[in-house]
């Protein structure tokens, strides 16, 4: 019984992703981040993007793998969050960007 729970859960949570995605709801919130970066530069972490836009860590999270792929934002080296104090994967505009602001 356990494991159809967990089945109808996943269901849902893919189709509120796909819903999400029709909507143009991540590509907005791709949009924030992306404004966000030329607008104050820098490196920033997913808690530092999420308290910086009001937006919940997991959408952040989300956004940012997805800009990762597209190449519009890089990796850069580990450093600690200045919110939490933990060690993070901070994300930045890649150099040629950065340039062109």
């Amino acid at each position: 019984m356990r494991i159809l729970q967990m089945s109808g859960a996943t269901e849902t949570q893919i189709d509120a992703y796909h819903a999400h995605v029709s909507t143009g709801g991540a590509r907005y919130q791709r949009g924030r981040i992306l404004e966000h970066f030329y607008a104050y530069g820098g490196n920033w972490s997913i808690g530092e993007l999420a308290n910086g836009l009001g937006m919940d860590k997991s959408t952040v999270s989300a956004r940012i793998n997805e800009l990762l792929k597209s190449g519009d934002l890089i990796d850069l080296p580990k450093r600690r969050d200045l919110i939490s104090g933990v060690l993070i994967r901070p994300v930045a505009l890649p150099k040629v960007q950065m340039e062109l602001i």
